[in-house]
């Protein structure tokens, strides 16, 4: 049986109440605390109660009047079952119990704990955060991840206490959490030293790992990720396995609700674009048509340089408007490319000397270097997608004086590979799967939000895949694949815009 705690509070007129505990609190008389005492002799912050270990502790918090235990006043002491503390010189007295839980009660608390945490609408990724906060705490192992499959591939979404490199800080190969996705079997091992096998491996001697769990994740009798778990030390279970079992289940199904939902919104949001493009764009534009044709002849007009400024503003709203227009029937046209033979040197030098310009102002460069060879590409369409890139880039720069944009490329068998790389601040971990997003805009007070997305669609007309990596601070990589042969596609993006990579440890 586990054991439940619980503190009786009982004032000076003798009035006592009994409040279960089962995590940190605050004790004070503001209403921020987790336990309000309202009353003058309590301080606003007056005693942090916590649990370490399965052991409680209470914390005086400078509190006016004081804590005390038999007549001393305490700073922080370790508190025993069944001994009072005194608050306040008398004005309340508290004293922790602690009682047996039976095992159904402790499952069904868990149970109910995990469903009230996964009914929030929040993002997948902060959900997956949570989850494994969740499983990580109830098996009391110290580290795990949580895997989830892209394009055919798992690829891990969250982890806790990993390195980057994941597959070689766990011991059991990934060939085996594969097979957990694709079985639905789960590695269960609550002690390392009654499985010879595993005792048999370097890796696990090495590390001296003593439990772990290896679980799918199922909706529906299909398998939709995998959670890995383990630790040092051989764990107590809080809850059985078949309850444990259960709330996997119950991780799952909220996971793939969240996700279904995901995808649901992107393609409402794109089928809005289209609707917008077909029924409004054009009206739009002849309307501002007439507004720039007007503008102009006041601008002609104007006696003064105010008036002057102030068409010009007009003007300015208008191309960007018009920019805006443009960019929304761009993406939602469906478009063959016009491919033809391009000498990548030429084509990607002439494409980059207009830029340097503002390049230099920002006190950063662009550079070129590749060998000889030629792509098969429309040069008008494609031209976008490196205008895009670069323009990105060079607006990475503009707080750094040592900036620096390089466009490689290189020739590999049947694709071609161009690179745009810079060393500007980065994009930001929660930023970067939205970046293809139509009308999403970061960092750019005048962006039309349509700039990746339009990037995006332009390389998966000519047949290829983008993969970008990028880490906050160090700079951003943009790489493009283009098939030679356009009747076949080029590298598969690993998610719904692209393969990003995250360097950031977890």
């Amino acid at each position: 049986m586990a054991e439940r705690h619980s503190i009786s509070i009982r004032d000076r007129h003798g009035f006592e109440r009994t409040i279960p505990i089962s995590r940190s609190v605050t004790l004070g008389r503001q209403s921020q605390c987790e336990i309000v005492l309202s009353d003058s002799m309590i301080s606003r912050n007056h005693l942090r109660i916590e649990q370490i270990d399965g052991e409680w502790w209470a914390e005086d918090l400078g509190s006016s009047h004081g804590t005390y235990i038999k007549d001393e006043r305490l700073a922080r002491i370790k508190w025993e079952p069944g001994s009072a503390i005194r608050l306040a010189d008398g004005a309340y007295y508290l004293t922790l119990f602690a009682e047996s839980v039976l095992a159904p009660e402790v499952n069904l608390q868990a149970i109910l704990q995990t469903a009230h945490l996964l009914t929030g609408q929040v993002e997948l990724d902060d959900l997956l955060e949570q989850t494994l906060d969740r499983l990580l705490s109830l098996s009391n192992t110290d580290r795990g991840f949580i895997m989830l499959p892209e394009e055919g591939d798992l690829v891990v979404k969250v982890a806790r206490n990993l390195s980057p490199q994941v597959e070689q800080d766990i011991h059991l190969s990934m060939s085996s959490v594969c097979r957990v996705f694709e079985k639905g079997e789960p590695i269960w091992i609550h002690n390392v030293a009654s499985d010879e096998k595993l005792m048999a491996q370097q890796s696990i001697m090495d590390l001296q790992l003593k439990t772990i769990l290896c679980l799918p994740l199922v909706v529906k009798a299909t398998c939709i990720g995998v959670a890995y778990l383990d630790s040092r030390r051989i764990v107590a279970e809080p809850v059985d396995r078949a309850t444990f079992e259960a709330i996997i289940s119950l991780c799952a199904i909220a996971i793939e609700r969240t996700r279904l939902a995901e995808n649901n919104l992107h393609h409402q949001l794109l089928a809005t674009v289209g609707q917008v493009a077909s029924s409004i764009v054009h009206d739009f534009k002849n309307a501002l048509f007439v507004i720039s044709g007007h503008a102009q002849m006041l601008q002609s007009l104007a006696l003064d340089q105010k008036m002057h400024a102030h068409v010009s503003q007009i003007l300015g709203a208008v191309d960007r408007l018009s920019q805006l227009c443009g960019d929304v029937l761009d993406y939602a046209k469906v478009r063959e490319p016009k491919r033809e033979d391009v000498d990548l040197h030429e084509y990607l030098g002439e494409l980059t000397e207009p830029l340097k310009i503002r390049a230099n102002e920002l006190g950063a460069s662009i550079r070129c270097e590749g060998p000889v060879g030629t792509a098969n590409l429309d040069r008008y369409r494609f031209a976008r997608v490196l205008e895009n890139l670069l323009a990105n880039s060079l607006d990475a720069l503009a707080e750094r004086e040592d900036g620096e944009v390089l466009v490689r490329w290189s020739l590999g068998p049947g694709e071609v590979r161009i690179v745009v790389e810079d060393n500007g601040k980065g994009i930001p971990r929660k930023i970067q799967k939205r970046i293809c997003e139509p009308f999403f805009s970061h960092g750019k007070a005048k962006g039309t939000g349509l700039g990746m997305a339009t990037v995006k669609k332009i390389i998966e007309e000519h047949g290829g895949s983008l993969e970008v990596i990028s880490e906050e601070g160090q700079g951003t990589s943009v790489t493009v694949w283009i098939p030679v042969n356009p009747g076949r596609s080029g590298r598969e993006d690993t998610t719904g815009c692209m393969r990003i990579l995250d360097s950031e440890p977890q």
